[in-house]
């Protein structure tokens, strides 16, 4: 199943290049400020909530709650956007499906590929930003490529899973936006998870974001990581990921006829 997952890779990288580039392009187009939009929405939001949050309701923390809120904001912000954008993702490449013979995961892939070059090019933010409030990384950073990864499976199962639903029920879509608009604030995001009341706390825990997005405030700032909860992001992440894609691969075989 590994060889099948990756091959596509290999096989087909001169198109999964195309795409990723298309898919980058695009949304900037005859834009002014073009890609550093991806720099400026995060931004624009971490300003906000900063305000909302350190200002006006005051929040605990025991780093500068810029930063704090930063090392969660950029995570979240590559999820929602590649959920989001993977989800139409079938529908806004009908013409490919129609005529061009390819393993049709590459488009979902070419998202998610894309997704991670927005999100590593944010990243140089907040890199500025522990400079800036002489925040330094420790060993425990290293921890960040890990957690990565498993965010990454775990979006990718998602994403493959709600471009195949999609593509048989367009309501998904919307539905979708949905989700992540909820998912939010069902995310320690913008507060910290201490702030959960005790009798919540394990339900909150089964959101397999949660883990990832402690995980990335322990290894960058030093935390003690709570390895349950990660390793618990871990195991639904790669369940995710086999359901999503195999659901994807079955139905697969019925795209161009839907489109």
């Amino acid at each position: 199943m590994i060889a099948s997952i990756l091959r596509p890779f290999q096989s087909h990288k001169f198109l999964l290049y195309q795409l990723v580039q298309r898919e980058i392009k695009a949304r900037y187009k005859q834009s002014i400020v073009g890609y550093f939009w991806v720099l400026l929405n995060p931004l624009s939001q971490m300003v906000v909530y900063t305000f909302v949050f350190s200002v006006v309701f005051r929040f605990p923390s025991d780093i500068p709650y810029p930063l704090f809120l930063f090392a969660a904001l950029l995570p979240w912000t590559f999820f929602q956007s590649a959920i989001s954008a993977s989800a139409d993702s079938l529908v806004s490449n009908d013409v490919l499906l129609k005529k061009v013979a390819f393993p049709r995961e590459i488009i979902v892939y070419s998202v998610i590929v894309a997704k991670t070059i927005d999100f590593l090019f944010a990243s140089t933010i907040f890199i500025a930003m522990m400079a800036i409030y002489g925040v330094p990384f420790g060993a425990s950073a290293l921890w960040f490529f890990v957690l990565f990864l498993i965010q990454v499976v775990l979006t990718t199962g998602l994403s493959c899973l709600l471009a195949a639903f999609n593509l048989f029920y367009r309501d998904v879509q919307h539905l979708t936006r949905l989700f992540l608009m909820i998912g939010m604030y069902l995310t320690p995001v913008v507060y910290p998870l201490s702030m959960v009341p005790e009798r919540y706390v394990w339900v909150y825990k089964l959101n397999p974001l949660v883990g990832i997005v402690e995980g990335y405030r322990s290894a960058l700032f030093g935390f003690p990581f709570e390895t349950s909860i990660i390793i618990w992001s871990a195991v639904v992440s790669f369940a995710v990921f086999i359901v999503g894609y195999s659901i994807f691969k079955v139905s697969e075989k019925y795209f161009a006829d839907i489109v």
